[in-house]
């Protein structure tokens, strides 16, 4: 089985992270995708419980959310912490956004994790290709490159509040609901 394991903040979650998710699957690049919300040193966040009720109300069969503070006391994601998850549930590749993927060789460990992964980029940056072919040539075979391009982005959600088209309307309920980032 092909598990995909999908970093980032969820801040809200929203339909692009939704149908990234729903494409791949479809695609049948990955058989099974992980959540994995994480906190930030740099961003307000919700708290980690939120993040991950909004996920569960969108999430389907093929799909499963990870506590980060079942495997971080911090919250914070790091290499150490993905050695622990993959441990307990194999992953074989690490979803993230052409914009992370920007500042990845400034990760500890980047070459262990392209070495022991394939990494999906989301393109968000049309220079992307260019960016990979310049700097992670012996790494080609381990990187895919997604080109759809998906609209939307948490900071868009929350700006638009209430009325907004990036949101699932059970997300938007929950985040109404619950007082979210007022």
């Amino acid at each position: 089985m092909k598990k995909c394991l999908y970093v980032g903040s969820f801040n809200p979650i929203t339909k692009a992270h939704e149908n990234i998710s729903k494409d791949l699957l479809d695609s049948n690049i990955i058989d099974f995708l992980y959540f994995l919300p994480v906190n930030s040193k740099k961003i307000d966040l919700v708290k980690i419980i939120d993040r991950i009720n909004m996920i569960n109300l969108i999430k389907n069969n093929k799909e499963e959310v990870l506590n980060i503070y079942d495997y971080s006391n911090d919250g914070l994601f790091n290499y150490n912490i993905l050695e622990i998850i993959n441990k307990d549930i194999k992953i074989n590749y690490i979803l993230m956004g052409s914009d992370l993927f920007l500042k990845f060789n400034t990760f500890n460990n980047y070459k262990d994790i392209l070495n022991k992964y394939t990494l999906i980029i989301i393109k968000r940056n049309n220079s992307i290709n260019d960016y990979i072919n310049n700097n992670y040539q012996e790494y080609l075979d381990k990187i895919i490159i997604i080109n759809k391009e998906y609209q939307g982005s948490s900071y868009l959600a929350k700006k638009e509040l209430p009325n907004t088209k990036y949101l699932n309307i059970k997300v938007l309920d929950y985040i109404l609901k619950n007082k979210l980032y007022k």
